[in-house]
């Protein structure tokens, strides 16, 4: 059998996707993050990170915000991914990292469920795509995505995929226009932290 070519994701072309695209229904109680400065939350990024908006400048400029569905992912995604070093047989995270975390948990005004275009599983598939999106390093494309859905119908309040730190479970792309806002933010116990530190072989240093 030859070797498979590698090639980059499709673009999202006008008139090529939008009817593909399928939803799923996420409550809003189960969105979490792992935040040190939970007083700025929800934070809004742009033009940065996997499913932000490409281009800033903008009129129709939109902001992202990266939640998860469970601690766990939360932490890989967050702790481990952004401030971990692997380094003498475990992650290496500083301290502050580890103990100034609060967990932030989010509602939306008359709403308990948002409306997120699923890029998992067949859903991603149907469209003509692959997991790439979700890990690949280079976020050309999923930033053209995630502008592209943005603006393929005002339904669409986020994106559902695959957590590229954690695999087993999902990562949300939550959209400024969703009206998510803080409910509140308790200080990560440090029972939760001891045993997110042993699954993932943390090490404070």
């Amino acid at each position: 059998m030859a070797p498979e070519v590698q090639r980059q994701l499709r673009l999202p072309e006008p008139g090529s996707f939008e009817a593909l695209l399928r939803p799923c229904r996420i409550a809003v109680a189960s969105l979490l993050r792992l935040s040190r400065y939970p007083a700025t939350e929800p934070y809004w990024s742009a033009g940065v990170y996997r499913f932000d908006d490409p281009d800033v400048g903008a009129a129709d400029a939109f902001g992202t915000c990266y939640t998860a569905s469970t601690l766990e992912v939360a932490f890989a995604e967050s702790v481990i991914h952004e401030c971990g070093r692997f380094a003498g047989g475990c992650y290496e995270v500083p301290a502050a990292e580890l103990s100034e975390r609060s967990v932030v948990s989010f509602a939306c005004e008359g709403r308990k469920t948002l409306v997120l275009a699923d890029l998992s599983g067949a859903a991603l598939k149907a469209l003509g795509l692959n997991n790439d999106i979700s890990a690949s390093g280079d976020y050309t494309s999923s930033q053209a995505w995630a502008r592209a859905i943005h603006g393929a119908s005002p339904r669409w309040d986020g994106i559902r995929y695959v957590s590229r730190q954690m695999n087993k479970g999902f990562a949300y792309a939550i959209f400024e226009r969703s009206g998510l806002r803080k409910l509140r933010a308790e200080k990560l116990k440090t029972r939760q932290l001891d045993e997110l530190c042993d699954r993932f072989n943390v090490t404070a240093v």
